[in-house]
């Protein structure tokens, strides 16, 4: 797993599957929040961004 922080708690995250990883071309952390891989699958480039927000002890409006 890939990860934006040391701890693996309140940050985001993605799992790799083991035949995607030789796949990888790029793996950015911009914070403990955003992570970017790069994947070339076949002739395709594919950008995936995963981002964590956080909503608890939000009110409803905040949530929105």
């Amino acid at each position: 797993m890939v990860t934006g922080r040391d701890k693996n708690r309140n940050g985001v995250g993605m799992i790799i599957d083991k035949q995607l990883l030789e796949d990888v071309l790029e793996v950015r952390i911009k914070d403990d929040r955003i992570l970017l891989v790069k994947l070339i699958l076949g002739r395709e480039i594919f950008n995936v961004i995963n981002v964590y927000a956080s909503q608890v002890g939000l009110d409803k409006s905040s949530k929105r």
